[in-house]
């Protein structure tokens, strides 16, 4: 029962997450991310998925503080691409399970660098490969919300592309 409900949460997460590559403000994408970071943190916790989890939660607290970059010196801090990255390697070593842990370790770390950049066009286009690592770690955790997320999200990511980011004729 704990499995199908943390699947149940996923969906959710996932249609959140996907819904938020259509933003055009780079924090709206990021508050979306925030929500879906919380309910796949709760989601991997039910499905015993202990990387993804932590990833999660410390992926959500990132989204909060870079939505809110420019409200303060302390979410304003230059470096914290940098201390996510070890944060995201130090938990992930941590929770590390087997071989297929790196993949949401790599997938935070090149995320903590790619959303600190305020502009959606290039966290579409560098987003690309950290949902494709996402998808590899998805599939051996059995996390059918995360395999469907991140076929979703590389998806809306393209039509976001196509959308909003190419260039008007």
């Amino acid at each position: 029962m704990k499995e199908i409900i943390g699947q149940i949460v996923g969906f959710v997460a996932m249609a959140i997450i996907v819904f938020s590559y259509q933003q055009k403000s780079h924090k709206n994408i990021l508050v979306f991310q925030m929500v879906s970071g919380l309910l796949f943190t709760l989601h991997f916790f039910l499905i015993g998925a202990y990387t993804g989890c932590v990833s999660n939660l410390i992926g959500a607290f990132r989204s909060m503080i870079y939505a809110n970059r420019d409200k303060n010196k302390f979410t304003g801090f230059k470096l914290w691409p940098v201390i996510f990255s070890i944060i995201f390697t130090v938990s992930g070593i941590m929770t590390w399970d087997n071989v297929f842990s790196v993949f949401p370790i790599v997938a935070m770390v090149a995320s903590s660098v790619v959303l600190w950049i305020d502009s959606p066009k290039i966290n579409r286009a560098f987003s690309m490969p950290t949902s494709a690592c996402w998808l590899i770690y998805n599939i051996p955790t059995r996390s059918f919300a995360g395999i469907a997320t991140e076929i979703f999200v590389l998806s809306s990511i393209v039509v976001g592309m196509i959308r909003l980011d190419r260039k008007k004729k």
